[in-house]
Order: structure tokens, then C-alpha cells, then sequence
């Protein structure tokens, strides 16, 4: 329909627009209207599978009393040692892992936006350690200077689907065959969630179902 048919002409319709054409001609084409409903719906699918995965970078929360379930506790004169516990401390990017085996303790302090961390590994070497989160898995990757030898390990961790369990995959190499007092290798430590009504108690050790894992600590080299 041309705009003369109304009876007002189109130069009087730009003078009433304030100079710009009526109608505008890239909206009055119905291909261009296709055009900008296709750019829409795009933009809003990139928006929702931006949101998508935000919500999958989700930090999970560690927090909690753990004691170890798996590997078993040594035997020492006939009797079973204490299980070894971790307690987690976890506050938005910053977790604080206590480490309490044998009666002694030490506490690691991780920074779960990649900034380095310095603690005291076991055995009491000192350690450079960078954390990151990906999904439900915690990375935590440490450089620790021993005698003659520079240790690499790397920790994952998990939690169960129901977070009574925590799962920790260890790998540690060494830039030497020798290295005292550090286990060397691969394996999995499984520690069971401490209820609060629980006081120096444990649940019996759930073993992890996962392949290709060693789950007994090599011996010491």
C-alpha cells in the first residue's frame, strides 16, 4: 500500500519524523524482519547456554569431617592404628584442608581460583600448590622440593552422589628413583563423611568402584 493512498504525503510524514523516511524501508521488507527474528532467537539460545554453563562451573562445597576409610588403617603389635581424618574448611575460593594422622596435624590452605598457595606437604617437605575446580572435580597440583628430588603430585577430588563419601585420586613422580619418607605411584584414598552425632567414630570403608585406579599405596622407595 503506498502512502499516498492516506492522503499525507510522504514528504510531510519525514517532516513529521524528524527527517527520516516513512516507513522505514530496512523494517518495512519482510525478508529483513526474518533477518532480525533469526539474530534474536540466536542471541537468546547463546544467552541461555552461556547460563548453562555457569551453572555446571558450579564450585562444589567440601566442607565437612572426614575419616579415612580406604586404605585401611595400619597394624601395629596387633593392633589397628587410628584412621587418618581430614577436616575441610571451605569459604567461596578459599578450602583449608587439615590433615590429622598419628596424632599430628597440618593444615593446607588452597585457593580455588589457581593462585598459588605455599604449605607443608607430608613428611614435611614445603609445597607450592595450585588449585582449580572443573565440574565436580577439585585439581590440586603440587611442586614439593624434597632432598636431591623434586616431587610432582596431582590430587583429584570427588564426592559421592549423596557427599557421604570423598574421593581422592593421588599421582606423585619424582624427578629421582630415591626419594625418603614420600610414596611414589598411583592410588585412591576414600574417606566416609562424619556424621555431627559421630565423636572419634567411623562408618565401615566403602571401596570405589572405579577401574584403572590403584587403591593400595604403593610401598615407600
Amino acid at each position: 500500500m503506498r502512502i499516498q493512498d492516506s492522503g499525507v504525503r510522504r514528504e510531510e510524514m519525514s517532516a513529521l519524523s524528524g527527517g527520516r523516511e516513512w516507513p522505514p524501508m530496512a523494517l518495512s521488507h519482510p525478508k529483513s524482519w526474518g533477518v532480525i527474528m533469526r539474530r534474536s532467537v540466536g542471541g537468546l539460545a547463546c544467552m541461555l547456554l552461556f547460563s548453562a554453563g555457569g551453572l555446571a562451573q558450579a564450585v562444589p562445597d567440601f566442607s565437612g569431617s572426614y575419616v579415612l576409610a580406604w586404605p585401611e588403617p595400619e597394624v601395629r603389635h596387633g593392633r589397628k592404628l587410628s584412621p587418618a581424618e581430614l577436616r575441610v574448611v571451605q569459604k567461596e575460593l578459599t578450602l583449608h584442608a587439615t590433615f590429622i594422622e598419628h596424632g599430628k596435624a597440618r593444615t593446607c590452605t588452597y585457593y580455588l581460583d589457581g593462585a598459588e598457595s605455599k604449605n607443608v606437604a607430608a613428611g614435611g617437605a614445603p609445597s607450592k600448590d595450585t588449585a582449580s575446580v572443573k565440574y565436580a572435580t577439585l585439581l590440586i597440583k603440587s611442586t614439593v622440593e624434597v632432598p636431591k628430588a623434586t616431587l610432582q603430585m596431582e590430587q583429584k577430588w570427588q564426592l559421592s552422589a549423596d557427599s557421604r563419601h570423598l574421593i581422592v585420586q593421588i599421582t606423585a613422580k619424582a624427578s629421582s628413583a630415591t626419594v625418603a619418607s614420600f610414596l611414589l605411584g598411583s592410588w585412591e584414598n576414600v574417606y566416609n563423611r562424619k556424621e555431627s552425632a559421630e565423636v572419634g567414630s567411623s562408618k565401615p570403608g566403602v571401596r570405589s568402584q572405579k577401574s584403572g585406579v590403584r587403591r593400595t599405596p604403593p610401598s615407600s622407595p
